[in-house]
């Protein structure tokens, strides 16, 4: 049995009598965590700044703009908050637009379910144009209705807006949907709003594994 029919034979009774399924991207569709835990350090080694190894760990809830301001009062920057958060944007897009990669198999099934006549959306707390350079890069950009962002919503994945904006667009309830995250602070978000939720595997997350598989109604491992 290929590792894409084992991650199948765990969906199938999970998304049988569903209609949507709503992807996260950063750690859930793609390998993209090693990056943006890496980013701020590099951002600020980039103007002679070494910060504590530890530093992304202050600010990784944080959204780009508040760690922006967080940054320039922790470390004096002598920017804008705004033009700190546009400077980090544009390294990352570089990545997304010609470096960071879909997870080995996430491809094939994204498509296996498309043929199975499944609703797609992304939900992502990125950017649009990062993360729909990335999927186009990556060919799987097609196989999704379309893609929403926490700013379009103006909330987090503290809220589940985001979510809730991806069943409107496809015309579905929050019962017709199951939502694929990493994040356990985001699975507990779309639990919380009455999602069914498959927790995918991200080593970003690893300490929480446990609680992801406690809480989730399945897990997946690309």
């Amino acid at each position: 049995m290929s590792k894409l029919d084992d991650i199948l034979k765990e969906l199938e009774p999970i998304i049988k009598d569903k209609k949507g399924l709503i992807f996260d991207v950063d750690g859930t569709l793609l390998d993209s965590m090693p990056m943006w835990a890496r980013l701020d350090i590099e951002y600020l080694e980039s103007m002679g700044i070494t910060p504590e190894p530890n530093f992304h760990n202050e600010v990784k809830m944080m959204t780009m703009l508040d760690a922006s301001k967080y940054i320039k009062k922790k470390f004096g920057v002598d920017k804008d908050a705004e033009i700190i958060a546009k400077e980090i944007e544009d390294i990352a897009y570089k990545y997304y637009e010609n470096v960071l990669l879909i997870k080995d198999k996430s491809k094939e099934l994204l498509v296996e379910l498309k043929n199975r006549g499944y609703r797609m959306y992304v939900a992502t707390a990125n950017e649009y144009d990062m993360c729909s350079a990335a999927l186009k890069r990556n060919k799987v950009m097609e196989l999704f209705d379309g893609l929403v962002t926490c700013s379009m919503t103006g909330y987090s994945k503290e809220r589940p807006d985001v979510y809730l904006l991806a069943c409107e667009k496809m015309g579905l309830s929050v019962e017709d949907c199951v939502i694929f995250e990493d994040s356990c602070f985001a699975i507990n978000t779309a639990l919380k709003a009455g999602f069914t939720v498959v927790g995918v595997y991200d080593k970003a997350e690893e300490e929480n594994w446990d609680k992801v598989c406690e809480i989730t109604e399945g897990q997946i491992v690309f």
